[in-house]
């Protein structure tokens, strides 16, 4: 008798709690993924200013003053693609959040008519 009890309170949970359970695993998983692109991001852009200070340090004369503006150009190409596969990248995770979101809720109203 209790046990039928139990295992009815169980299955209750179960229903009831589930999809909040699969929602908040979606929800983590996006934003582990978002935070990983942000430290990319924040990483590369790190590492390009840290490298085009040190080419500053090295400007001497009017040639590698030259070579320093040309560093700058190629710098900034470099950051501009790099916001353009980020911002690919952001598009891609939103896109997968929505239709992972979707399918769950198709599945729970599968579920409720049932």
């Amino acid at each position: 008798m209790y046990t039928d009890l139990l295992n009815t309170l169980t299955e209750q949970n179960q229903k009831f709690f589930g999809p909040a359970i699969k929602f908040n695993q979606l929800v983590a998983k996006n934003i582990e993924q978002l935070a990983s692109i942000q430290i990319d991001a924040v990483q590369n852009i790190s590492n390009a200013s840290v490298s085009q200070l040190k080419a500053a340090t090295e400007v001497q004369d009017v040639k590698s003053a030259i070579d320093f503006n040309l560093s700058q150009v190629s710098a900034m190409t470099q950051l501009s693609q790099q916001m353009i596969e980020d911002g690919q990248k952001l598009t891609k995770l939103g896109q997968e959040f929505k239709d992972s979101l979707e399918a769950l809720t198709k599945e729970q109203m599968q579920t409720a008519q049932a």
